[in-house]
């Protein structure tokens, strides 16, 4: 593998985990030993510990539900030693290392507040919490018991995901300009927007559409999740950089894309768990001399049509072709291990991972690509070996980033939705 060799960055693959690529931790420690506990037995849930099956150091001890005979079905279905109808009895189960959060958004906070004195370390789903004010709280007294706290944005640990920022970093597509996202829920639409542009500036925000309603089970607070159809847009002045968000409520195209002044990644379809994008760089080939001749590039030929300095097929595509289309495309698939099944209902089946065969337990899959969890689960071991406190690949600063446009976004539609 030579330097210069395309399909890898400072010696890495691609796709490589950042949390490896960038010297954090080691690939062997998904080895390490962690015991969860569930809080919540729910169908994500189900499809993070059926993903656990693929850490090696993972085992679940103990499930939560607030129906004891609940727990108890959810317990013997996925083959889980222990069960409890009271979150508290699970924080404080001396067989727990770290508690995965998957209740309703407006308990988040109390659920984590609570694991948290508890002495255990905390994965919580997304959206974190329903504010920012909350979520500081949060990782503050997480820091103050010294433990690890983490929001489970999956999305950013899939490879498509991975392979992205590399090539975003490395200059593929030059400097970005714009990222266009789409999707329901905010915390996912908006996360292509800080995958690109970052957490340290916080955008201006310019916001319109359906207002969010204050939640009567969550001291009127509205929901982190938005209310579609909305949508904003955000400026990134300081890095000239522009994130058109959509939040659609019927049916979208869900793609991501990254524009830059010198090409064009498409996180394709399903954007939010994908698993192939497209990079379009390269400009038109020049075949002419009539700008260093001083004549116009391009001229119309009543016969001939279009001629000059230009491939009259880039032409017609764009008329602006020194900013128009890209030669070169290449696309990158990551298929999932195991696929979801198409029809809900079916097993959750098995695979064979070259060692053995992994049979997995509980419910079938919630979801397309909800296997997926795998990698941010494999990252969450590594980290936690590695003793750190946030994962690089959607790090405590971007986590409250999003939650801060997120209030920004409700705040505007409150103001002048419909």
């Amino acid at each position: 593998m030579s330097d210069d060799d395309p399909s890898f960055y400072n010696g890495w693959p691609m796709n490589t985990p950042m949390d490896i690529r960038l010297g954090q931790t080691q690939e062997e420690d998904i080895h390490h030993k962690l015991r969860w506990g569930i809080i919540s037995a729910s169908a994500i849930a189900s499809d993070w510990i059926k993903s656990l099956q693929d850490v090696p150091g993972a085992e679940v001890t103990a499930i939560a539900a607030r129906d004891k005979d609940r727990a108890e079905a959810y317990a013997k279905a996925h083959a889980i030693p222990t069960a409890y109808d009271s979150y508290e009895d699970l924080c404080n189960e001396p067989n727990v290392d770290i508690v995965y959060i998957a209740s309703k958004t407006w308990n988040h906070r109390e659920h984590m507040l609570m694991a948290i004195a508890a002495g255990k370390h905390v994965l919580c789903e997304k959206p974190f919490t329903d504010t920012a004010e909350q979520a500081r709280e949060v990782y503050e007294a997480a820091d103050k018991a010294g433990v690890f706290c983490q929001e489970g944005m999956w999305l950013r640990f899939f490879p498509v995901i991975e392979h992205a920022r590399v090539a975003i970093e490395r200059g593929d597509i030059g400097r970005l300009q714009v990222v266009q996202a789409e999707y329901p829920d905010r915390v996912y639409a908006l996360n292509p927007a800080v995958t690109g542009f970052g957490a340290g500036e916080m955008p201006v925000i310019a916001a319109a559409g359906r207002a969010s309603r204050g939640q009567p089970y969550a001291n009127d607070l509205p929901s982190a999740h938005g209310a579609p159809p909305s949508a904003a847009v955000l400026q990134y002045t300081e890095q000239q950089g522009i994130a058109v968000i959509t939040f659609p409520s019927g049916r979208f195209n869900e793609e991501t894309q990254y524009i830059g002044n010198r090409g064009r990644i498409t996180i394709e379809t399903p954007a939010h768990h994908p698993t192939a994008l497209t990079i379009r760089t390269g400009r038109p080939p020049r075949i002419g001399t009539r700008k260093a001749e001083g004549r116009a590039v391009m001229e119309l030929d009543p016969s001939e049509g279009w001629i000059g300095d230009w491939q009259e097929s880039h032409w017609n595509q764009d008329r602006n072709p020194t900013n128009g289309p890209f030669n070169q495309v290449e696309r990158f698939e990551y298929p999932m291990p195991t696929p979801a099944p198409v029809t809900r209902g079916q097993p959750a089946g098995s695979r064979w991972t070259g060692e053995k065969m992994i049979k997995y337990k509980g419910w079938t899959w919630s979801g397309g690509n909800q296997h997926g969890f795998i990698y941010q689960a494999q990252a969450v071991h590594r980290c936690m070996a590695a003793g750190l406190k946030e994962m690089p690949q959607f790090t405590r600063a971007e986590s409250l980033r999003v939650c801060e446009i997120i209030d920004e976004i409700n705040r505007q539609c409150a103001e002048v939705g419909f």
